[in-house]
């Protein structure tokens, strides 16, 4: 099955939502006394602290405990401090749940996705070029400088490796110099400044979110700096995950607030969706089931090697 298939699959699946178990008898706060949520530095580190601190500080109003923003420098800081217990919410990409919900054995879950503000439920991997170059393919970009944008990113770097290599082009043979740029951010400024011939990063339908948007809602570019020269299926959208062996009443308790997010402060809303939304709604391991099973053959795939 080609990637376009099993995605379409993935973003047509029904979202299911059966409901969360009560905790056990003793209140969890017994057990959190100070919850973590963890977000990867997408921007700087001092804009995504600026962006999600007023989310901290409504869960912390509305849960009654401390609650404090962890970032990291890359998804996998994400991933091994969710999967490992060191925080309890973390927003993730769906290669990086993928890549937590394989590594911890489904020691990980889905808890809620934002929708977009016309109740779009996914987003693309774009391959994008300088507006002022000559590019205007991908067969053009043959021979240059491609710039993927982390090894755990969905949009960055599954995706499109699997789904290039389905249109009959191996990434590592057909460019003639391939890195990380360390984030996506980093691989538009690189294509920006023209250190980067082409790199991949994600936006939604009418760009009201991703890294498009982000940055330029922070001025950094206009859209008309850059051309996109290739488009992926439609991914589903980024997600808020939990640890499995979180206490049901809180779960539920996250969901709840999750889900009234936008009606009560659209403000933070767009700040934890990262972009414009009408909303949260709760989602399931099938929703991401088939990006898990890319991930899984993707790691069969380099094991042969």
């Amino acid at each position: 099955m080609t990637i376009r298939r099993m995605l379409t699959a993935a973003t047509a699946a029904a979202i299911v939502f059966a409901g969360f178990a009560t905790g056990a008898a003793a209140d969890w706060r017994d057990r959190y006394q100070t919850l973590k949520l963890g977000c990867v530095t997408t921007e700087s580190q001092g804009a995504t602290l600026t962006r999600f601190k007023p989310l901290a500080a409504y869960l912390e109003k509305k849960l009654g405990v401390s609650v404090e923003v962890f970032t990291a420098s890359d998804y996998a800081g994400i991933v091994q401090a969710l999967s490992g217990g060191h925080i309890q919410l973390g927003r993730l990409g769906p290669a990086s749940y993928a890549a937590g919900y394989l590594d911890s054995n489904g020691g990980i879950e889905p808890l809620v996705m934002n929708v977009e503000p016309d109740g779009g439920k996914g987003y693309h991997s774009i391959l994008i070029v300088n507006a002022e170059s000559p590019y205007k393919s991908l067969a053009d970009l043959k021979g240059k400088t491609l710039a993927w944008a982390d090894p755990n990113s969905t949009s960055g770097f599954l995706v499109p490796s699997v789904a290039l290599r389905d249109e009959g082009v191996d990434p590592q043979n057909f460019f003639g110099r391939t890195i990380f740029a360390g984030g996506h951010e980093p691989g538009v400024i690189g294509v920006l400044k023209k250190n980067f011939d082409a790199a991949f990063t994600w936006t939604s339908p009418g760009h009201k979110a991703g890294q498009l948007r982000l940055m330029m809602d922070r001025n950094m570019m206009k859209l008309d700096d850059i051309r996109i020269i290739w488009t992926s299926p439609l991914i589903p959208n980024p997600l808020w995950s939990v640890p499995t062996d979180m206490p049901g009443e809180l779960k539920q308790s996250l969901t709840t607030i999750f889900l009234d997010l936008a009606r009560d402060d659209m403000k933070i809303a767009e700040a934890a969706a990262q972009g414009q939304t009408s909303g949260f709604i709760p989602v399931d391991h099938a929703m991401y089931k088939t990006i898990v099973q890319v991930a899984e053959e993707k790691r069969a795939s380099r094991r042969k090697r």
